[in-house]
């Protein structure tokens, strides 16, 4: 995230100090003071102070009572990306349907590189808290969204994940390669993806890929998203809602056609 000695603020376009300051302040878990933001940048306090001044300008983002945090028009732009509206606007009733059968938490997210990004979550009055929000990112080898989606990528996405580091966040993280190519084939067989608390300890989850048949991809299907169901692991049986989950994520992709999504 910092800028190097050789790329300093005259080698840099306003943009990208603009963009480095959002990303900067986006992957803080709180607000950031200017001189926190600066030093996390590498860039010098008054470009920081002057750039930040302008993105307050146009809600990018807010001063709050210690520093910086994200703007409201922000979010307002995310919810206009044409494949991420329509995505969620399509999944939302099957979401819906999910927490009220399940009562436990309901996600929809898609694959960026070796992460997910999760762009819809839906709790109920017995969800507990999992280690995701809306516009929060986790790594795609230890959850079932991420194994989901995975499963149906191409070959290029696969390797991404295996050369990236794979470390074990509890006991039972899959962290080497070739045991997670297999569960892949799993995966690709069954349709259903699982997260025997490998992830966080204690939460289990059940996860199903989102298909549109016009992309190729294995087999000439290619996952854009997925759909899941989280909750504890000692009352959660991921198992039992593998079908319901399978399909409503088939539902989904029935709906969505071929139009792109990506």
């Amino acid at each position: 995230m910092r800028i190097s000695a050789e790329e300093t603020a005259e080698h840099r376009s306003v943009g990208d100090r603009m963009l480095l300051i959002l990303d900067t302040v986006a992957a803080a878990p709180g607000e950031l003071g200017l001189s926190e933001l600066a030093r996390q940048t590498g860039l010098k306090k008054a470009t920081v102070h002057r750039l930040a001044a302008d993105l307050v300008a146009h809600r990018m983002l807010e001063r709050g009572g210690y520093g910086y945090r994200l703007g409201l028009h922000l979010f307002e732009l995310g919810q206009q990306v044409p494949a991420s509206r329509r995505l969620r606007a399509t999944a939302l009733p099957f979401m819906a349907d999910l927490l009220a059968a399940t009562g436990e938490v309901v996600q929809l997210g898609v694959l960026d590189g070796t992460e997910i990004v999760y762009v819809e979550k839906l709790t109920g009055r017995h969800s507990v808290p999992v280690p995701s929000s809306v516009g929060s990112r986790l790594p795609v080898y230890c959850t079932g969204l991420g194994k989901a989606i995975l499963a149906f990528e191409d070959e290029s996405a696969i390797e991404l994940v295996l050369a990236a580091p794979m470390p074990a966040r509890t006991s039972t993280t899959i962290t080497d390669g070739k045991r997670l190519l297999r569960e892949l084939e799993t995966i690709r067989d069954s349709g259903v993806a699982y997260d025997r608390e490998e992830g966080t300890k204690g939460i289990a989850c059940v996860a199903a890929p989102i298909i549109v048949e016009s992309y190729v991809g294995r087999g000439g299907h290619r996952a854009v998203a997925g759909l899941s169901v989280t909750g504890p692991a000692q009352r959660l049986h991921p198992e039992r809602l593998a079908a319901a989950v399978r399909t409503a994520a088939l539902s989904i992709s029935r709906l969505l056609g071929p139009p792109s999504l990506r």
